[in-house]
């Protein structure tokens, strides 16, 4: 028996040094947190604030007293507070500008945690700077290139048209004819895309889908003359959308002529408008190549290819679903990817209630 009393002593001992290291841990993270250059705010449930670092009470001019204040009297931004509050968001911030100084942009990230929320400010200021730049460059480059372009393409065809041209000549205008057209198509495909980025606000209006992918099939048979596909058009709502009608038919489109370039001759392709619980649903499903799953993710990026061949085979610029991805954004919804290889893909996209137009309504 008084054997065992030393052994208790000395679990009791261990106790506290364990409560010694938690609290020295938790002041660790509390001390590195406190010295991060990107604001930290914790918000308890009812969305007032907790806790905070430095750098959160030097953006915000926080003092003690703020503490259980809405985090919305320190952060007014509309955009802001709609992100807060929107839980079908997805979770990869907003960029938003700075209330007290425009010329800076903030990145706001919410996390929950438990009951209450982390919430991250990040300063992009710099990297939105570089984006614009970058935006500038590619359009006022692909600008500048069409002029020369086009005089390049006149006289290529003026060349071409010549009846006493050598064949051996001949066979070098028309690669260089093809490759100018080529040059023609990224540069639109770049304009384009950089006219989506760009502008603010885009004209939207209310928009017929029945007559949108009516057109948009007629275009597909006439694209289709040398594939010899047999494409269907399944219209099971005359629901229409809200949006930007050029943009819609651009990206639509895009998705469409993709089905055809790659699916093997004689194939069968699928264009579909269905009403869903959460909005309309456009989808293009083909028996085609099919993708592996490896690539389905970066196939947005621009130039990104699977195989480089094929798409300079079959005329593709690099730039089509990245087109699609920038349309679908303005519109709230996104483009969803489901491919087998060998056996084909589906590429479709779900258009949220706010930017359906009921045809019951109409």
């Amino acid at each position: 028996m008084e054997k065992s009393a030393p052994a208790k002593n000395k679990q009791e001992s261990v106790v506290p040094i364990a409560n010694q290291d938690a609290a020295a841990q938790l002041q660790k993270i509390r001390s590195a947190l406190l010295a991060l250059r990107d604001a930290v705010i914790l918000l308890n449930e009812d969305d007032g604030l907790e806790w905070w670092n430095q750098a959160a009470q030097s953006l915000l001019s926080l003092q003690p007293e703020d503490k259980g204040q809405s985090i919305f009297n320190f952060i007014t931004v509309p955009a802001f507070r709609q992100y807060y509050e929107d839980t079908t968001l997805p979770n990869d911030g907003i960029h938003i500008e700075s209330w007290r100084d425009p010329s800076r942009y903030l990145k706001c990230e919410l996390t929950p945690f438990g009951d209450e929320k982390l919430l991250f400010i990040y300063d992009v200021t710099r990297l939105q700077h570089l984006e614009q730049m970058r935006q500038d460059f590619v359009a006022n480059v692909s600008h500048e290139l069409r002029t020369p372009l086009t005089v390049m393409t006149g006289y290529l065809e003026n060349f071409t048209d010549q009846p006493d041209m050598p064949p051996h000549w001949r066979r070098g205008f028309e690669l260089m004819t093809q490759q100018t057209a080529r040059m023609n198509r990224i540069v639109n495909d770049l304009l384009l895309l950089s006219k989506i980025e760009i502008e603010e606000t885009h004209e939207f209006n209310h928009i017929d889908m029945t007559k949108l992918l009516t057109n948009i099939y007629d275009d597909a048979q006439a694209y289709n003359q040398a594939y010899k596909h047999t494409i269907h058009l399944q219209i099971d709502t005359y629901d229409g959308l809200y949006g930007s009608e050029m943009y819609l038919n651009s990206a639509l489109s895009n998705l469409v002529i993709n089905a055809i370039k790659y699916t093997p001759k004689g194939g069968n392709i699928t264009i579909s408008w269905t009403r869903t619980s959460d909005g309309c649903r456009f989808a293009v499903e083909d028996d085609g190549l099919g993708i592996a799953p490896e690539h389905i993710a970066r196939l947005t990026e621009r130039f990104y290819r699977i195989d480089k061949g094929r798409s300079r085979a079959t005329g593709g610029t690099g730039l089509g679903l990245a087109i699609v991805k920038h349309v679908l954004h303005q519109h709230e919804a996104h483009l969803q990817i489901d491919s087998i290889e060998g056996t084909g893909s589906t590429f479709s996209v779900v258009f949220p209630d706010a930017y359906v137009r009921s045809a019951v309504a109409n």
